[in-house]
């Protein structure tokens, strides 16, 4: 059967995937300047005129790409937290084990999130997508930390504040880990952020109290 039909037939969410994973691919395999919508069509087995007719260009592709994998990445962030029983802390160690799960240690999500974080400086909506995901990421942390505070007892804590702290910390193990995996083990990952948290609740919350937060 002629690929162009049997892509018209799927559902549009199934064709959006296919093209998804194809830009995916491209972007791993040629990084942001190497892929382009022919090669992306070439990958997903379909015309240039068929992937046009859905979407603008490179660009918008590489947009619903990342779209796709940093809603990926929050929902299963979004479900290790609130599946998990309270005390705040066992929300945060939660955070921490889906952060480093094999999901989110994926060679090819981790090489595609160091594509995405380039090409935020270049594209707009790379960059509006970027401060939505990473606006939920840090909220969902603000909001564990927030709870910690409330029952540790601690007086104005900037949990916002603690958030960007906390998510600076995650941010560089992932690019660590995506540049050189056998630095450091998913077990050792949490480990560090575990003491990050330790560390908090042995007097360095006093760091963030009476702060003034962007979040």
């Amino acid at each position: 059967m002629n690929t162009e039909v049997r892509f018209s037939r799927l559902e549009p969410e199934q064709r959006k995937a296919l093209l998804v994973d194809a830009t995916l691919v491209c972007l791993k395999r040629y990084g942001f300047q190497g892929a382009s919508v022919r090669k992306i069509c070439a990958e997903a087995g379909v015309s240039v005129g068929l992937i046009n007719h859905h979407y603008e260009g490179k660009d918008a592709l590489v947009a619903e790409a990342y779209l796709a994998v940093s809603g990926r990445v929050m929902g299963l962030l979004h479900c290790a937290v609130e599946s998990a029983p309270a005390p705040a802390r066992r929300r945060l160690s939660a955070f921490f084990q889906a952060s480093f799960s094999p999901e989110m240690l994926d060679p090819q999500l981790l090489d595609a999130w160091l594509v995405f974080w380039g090409a935020v400086t270049r594209l707009e909506s790379i960059r509006s997508i970027h401060d939505q995901s990473y606006g939920d990421y840090r909220n969902l942390l603000a909001g564990a930390l927030a709870l910690l505070a409330d029952e540790e007892g601690w007086h104005a804590f900037d949990a916002g504040l603690a958030a960007i702290s906390l998510s600076a910390l995650l941010d560089g193990l992932w690019l660590e880990s995506g540049l050189n995996p056998t630095t450091f083990t998913p077990h050792q990952g949490v480990l560090i952020c575990e003491a990050w948290v330790d560390g908090l609740q042995a007097g360095a919350y006093r760091r963030f109290q009476g702060g003034t937060s962007a979040c």
